[in-house]
């Protein structure tokens, strides 16, 4: 089958021929994907600032050995189920978690599945067929597309964002950064009764489109004085809520500076490894924060499932052929595009 894996020494992805998945065994599903989305910590492993998260899964002794199929955020059709799976049939149309968490393990049994030690992975999705644990394949409702199916994975984020930051209805947010994880943000905060949302951002096409997904007010950061219309929204307070999906050290910080009393910033976003952000301690106890981070989506997939009809995803969406996955990278990395759906 045709795959995308990385190439040797680094520096890109390019498509090879990869053994299919063999049939599944008893508690698996063999689904033929459909879509397969870039999402911001593959670009990443193409970024020198950056290293990935740190892993879900431990490498074997010695590492990972050979080429490694990337891709995690997907969608497709089962074409074969394992013995013991009841629920799903051949023929389902899915989306898919890229992990299923043992349920047995201390953070598993302590409502931290996220940090599972012994989850079972999937294998990687930038290929014509990918094999997942049946708990980790969710059917998509006869009115989502495949194409809007294969953001399941990215809505889970923005609703463990969303959940974690304890917006409410009435809250005021400011959001940093409008890229697909941004924009889904902005989507579900205003779902889940945010009155007022400001997100900055500095490309024009993203703030006209987070325009339409019903933000109160966009602002490019590189041209206008974010601190000062912050103030002028929120009259003179700060917000509520105030969610990092940038990336950006400065911009971390900065979220500290435009937080209301009491408010709660959610850094949701990945930063290069070992750079710290200073916070002020007397900003924290002056006005109450609270600080939080985002790692992966527990619980939160029936939830997403259920809004993916809801959301408007489509405008987030295009699509390229697996054979230009190494293009699709770079010119995400140049602000070109938003999510950009892979087709094996």
């Amino acid at each position: 089958m045709k795959a995308a894996v990385n190439k040797e020494g680094g520096g890109g992805l390019e498509v090879r021929d990869m053994p299919e998945p063999p049939a599944p065994g008893p508690d698996q599903v063999k689904v033929k994907i459909a879509y397969c989305g870039i999402c911001g910590s593959e670009l990443h492993s193409l970024d020198p600032e950056y290293t990935s998260r740190p892993s879900q899964f431990k490498a074997p002794p010695g590492g990972f050995k050979g080429p490694r199929i990337g891709g995690h955020e997907a969608s497709g059709t089962i074409v074969a189920v394992g013995s013991n799976v009841k629920d799903l049939k051949v023929g389902d149309r899915v989306a898919m978690n890229f992990r299923t968490p043992c349920g047995t393990c201390y953070y598993c049994r302590n409502k931290m599945e996220h940090f599972c030690e012994r989850a079972i992975p999937a294998t990687g999705a930038y290929a014509e067929y990918a094999m997942y644990h049946a708990n980790a394949v969710y059917k998509l409702p006869d009115n989502v597309s495949l194409e809007v199916g294969a953001l399941l994975e990215p809505v889970t984020v923005a609703v463990h964002t969303v959940d974690i930051a304890g917006v409410y209805p009435g809250c005021s947010v400011l959001i940093m950064g409008g890229g697909p994880i941004g924009m889904l943000v902005l989507e579900v905060a205003k779902a889940a009764g945010a009155a007022k949302i400001l997100l900055s951002e500095p490309v024009e096409s993203r703030r006209k489109l987070a325009d339409k997904f019903g933000a109160t007010v966009t602002v490019n950061p590189l041209k206008e004085n974010l601190e000062e219309i912050s103030m002028k929204l929120t009259e003179g307070r700060g917000f509520d809520i105030v969610i990092d999906a940038s990336g950006k050290i400065a911009v971390a910080k900065q979220c500290i500076k435009l937080a209301g009393a009491c408010a709660t910033v959610v850094w949701a976003a990945m930063y290069p490894v070992g750079v710290e952000v200073g916070v002020p301690p007397s900003d924290m106890y002056g006005k109450e924060l609270t600080i939080k981070g985002v790692f992966i989506s527990p619980y939160c997939f029936p939830r997403s499932i259920s809004l993916l009809s809801v959301l408007d995803l489509e405008p987030l969406i295009s699509i390229r052929p697996i054979a230009e996955i190494d293009q699709a990278f770079r010119d995400l990395l140049a602000g070109k595009g938003m999510k950009v759906l892979i087709k094996p």
